[in-house]
C-alpha cells in the first residue's frame, strides 16, 4: 500500500478527463470488452477518477461512477436483475448510489487499492451509500478471496462486453464494517485521510 504515495489520486476534469476516457477504451480494447470504435454511452453521466505518475505525464489508472436513474445503469439494463433485488434497490434514494465501472490501470502500476480509495473516499463525502456493478466472474471470486468484500449477487450472471460477469450490489456501510473487522489493515488505509479533501487533477 505504501509504494501508491507517490502517485496522484483524483478526479479528473477536462483534458485529463479525455486522457480517462481514452485510457479506460485502449485498456479495454486490448482485453477484447471493446471493439474498435465502439460507443460508449455512459461518459456524459460519469464522475472519472485517475492516478497519475509521480511527474504527472502520464495516466495509469482509471475508474468511474455513472449516475443515471436506476434503470438506466448498465448493470440494471443488461442483466436479468432479480424482482426482489429491484425492489430494494428502487428503495434507495437516487442521490445515493452510482454504477462503479471502467476500473483499469497499466500494467506494471500497482495502484488498484489506491484507486479504490480515491472513489470510496469522494462516494462517503458525498452521500453515497451503495454501489452497482457487474463483475467479471474471476474478479468476482477474487475481490471475495482477498478483500472479503459483501458483494450482494442481484441477478442471473451474463456474458457481457466478451465475458461471464455477476451483477451486483455492494452496500459501502457493510463493506467498511466488513473489512474493519476482518482486514484491519485494509479497513485503516481505506479510512486515512478521510477528512482530507479531494483533490481535483
Amino acid at each position: 500500500m505504501d509504494n501508491e504515495e507517490e502517485y496522484y489520486f483524483g478526479i479528473a476534469e477536462g483534458t485529463l478527463c479525455e486522457e480517462a476516457v481514452a485510457l479506460h477504451h485502449q485498456r479495454y480494447q486490448e482485453v477484447g470488452f471493446f471493439k474498435q470504435n465502439m460507443k460508449d454511452p455512459y461518459i456524459e453521466s460519469s464522475t472519472y477518477f485517475i492516478v497519475q505518475t509521480p511527474d504527472r505525464s502520464k495516466v495509469v489508472g482509471v475508474t468511474r461512477l455513472i449516475f443515471m436513474s436506476l434503470e438506466e445503469l448498465p448493470t440494471v439494463k443488461h442483466f436479468n436483475i432479480f424482482e426482489i433485488e429491484k425492489l430494494k434497490l428502487a428503495g434507495i434514494e437516487r442521490s445515493k448510489y452510482a454504477e462503479i465501472s471502467a476500473f483499469t490501470k497499466m500494467p506494471k502500476h500497482d495502484v488498484g487499492l489506491g484507486l479504490i480509495k480515491t472513489v470510496l473516499s469522494y462516494s462517503l463525502n458525498n452521500g453515497l451509500t451503495h454501489w452497482v456493478c457487474c463483475i467479471d466472474e474471476r474478479v468476482y471470486r477474487y475481490m471475495h478471496r482477498i478483500f472479503k468484500f459483501p458483494f450482494e449477487i442481484i441477478g442471473e450472471p451474463n456474458v457481457y462486453l466478451g465475458s461471464k460477469t455477476i451483477p451486483c450490489v455492494l452496500n459501502l456501510a457493510e463493506c467498511l464494517e466488513t473489512l474493519k473487522e476482518k482486514r484491519r489493515a485494509l479497513y485503516d488505509y481505506f479510512m486515512s485521510d478521510e477528512e482530507k479533501e479531494m483533490e481535483v487533477l
